[in-house]
């Protein structure tokens, strides 16, 4: 799996995670106004779910 960064429009960013086959698995329900922070919004949702697997396997 991978996070794609992409420009949704004009000055609007996104993000996508993509599975082993290239297809879409996840989106952004909000757009950013740089890569960055589109990046950046990527990782909080990845770190989110890695917290709630870990809750999940403890309990």
């Amino acid at each position: 799996m991978e996070f794609f960064i992409e420009e949704e429009r004009r000055g609007q960013w996104g993000w996508r995670l993509l599975g082993r086959t290239g297809s879409t698995l996840f989106r952004s329900d909000n757009t950013f106004a740089s890569p960055l922070q589109a990046r950046a919004a990527a990782m909080a949702f990845a770190r989110s779910v890695i917290e709630a697997a870990r809750r999940a396997a403890s309990g």
